[in-house]
């Protein structure tokens, strides 16, 4: 019997620290360089999973407010940033659109594939009032060019979508793409930064993965999750007998800006020096 629940990500946080791959360390210069980041700076981080983003920033500013809406999620993400002694993380289990605007302001929020899963007007309405002014959102998301053997990857996110009858479990309806719902908010101005990966897997490295999506959930699969993990064995081993995969592909990070502050910047480098 499959289990309905309300959070399609109840039982993945112990996967999903282990087994989501993390972000290229590029991506973090760059937003240290390209934001004007620096040691008394401070982000927000939605939909914070385990602390992909969060945990690697705080190495570079000043603090950073994790949130997530799974209690499960935070209290991994506490253990990560403890177990790297890193101490100037506040935690926080809350719904982003939750999030009290009268906080003291950010210079930056991060949101790393999770945009889908938020009411994205309501956010970017809230993140207008709590980033600073020339603050900016940056939305990132990985992107995948191809996989091999073969294009294993496609298939198999296509066999598990049939497993689940055709539908993505809890996955709200998005009807418009990021760029465009950046576009009609206040933050509109879009740079959009590039950086590759490469990564590596193993059958049982796989498998992990899966579990800490919400198409693989340990708690929704319920007594079906032996057989759903043989199915997915079973299709990597067709691809795959040696069962070693590599996925290449981009990370894709959207800093959004707010017109005025560019209007701003342009202004004051353009006016006439005094002397």
């Amino acid at each position: 019997m499959i289990v309905a629940t309300s959070d399609p990500f109840q039982g993945t946080a112990h996967y999903y620290s282990r087994y989501y791959k993390p972000y290229p360390e590029d991506l973090f210069r760059s937003l240290i360089r390209i934001c004007g980041l620096t040691t008394s700076s401070r982000a927000l981080d939605l939909g914070a999973g385990t602390g992909q983003i969060a945990v690697p920033l705080a190495r570079w500013i000043g603090d950073v407010l994790f949130v997530d809406p799974s209690d499960e999620m935070v209290q991994e993400g506490k253990r990560i940033a403890e177990a790297a002694g890193i101490t100037n993380i506040n935690f926080l289990v809350s719904r982003s659109e939750d999030l009290d605007e009268r906080m003291p302001s950010f210079d930056i929020a991060t949101i790393a594939g999770s945009f889908h899963w938020m009411d994205r007007e309501k956010i970017l309405q809230k993140l207008d009032k709590m980033i600073r002014p020339g603050g900016c959102v940056a939305v990132i998301y990985p992107k995948l060019d191809h996989s091999v053997p073969g294009e294993w990857r496609k298939a198999l996110m296509s066999d598990l979508l049939e497993f689940w009858g055709g539908s993505w479990p809890g996955l709200p309806l998005q009807r418009a793409p990021h760029r465009e719902v950046l576009r009609d908010s206040n933050f509109s101005e879009i740079t959009e930064l590039r950086h590759d990966f490469e990564a590596h897997y193993n059958i049982e490295e796989l498998l992990g993965w899966v579990h800490a999506t919400s198409l693989g959930s340990p708690v929704s699969l319920g007594d079906r999750r032996d057989e759903f993990a043989a199915r997915v064995r079973r299709l990597l081993l067709s691809y795959s007998p040696s069962g070693y995969f590599v996925e290449r592909g981009y990370c894709s990070t959207m800093l959004a800006y707010r017109l005025s502050d560019i209007v701003g910047r342009e202004e004051h480098r353009l006016q006439p020096e005094t002397t």
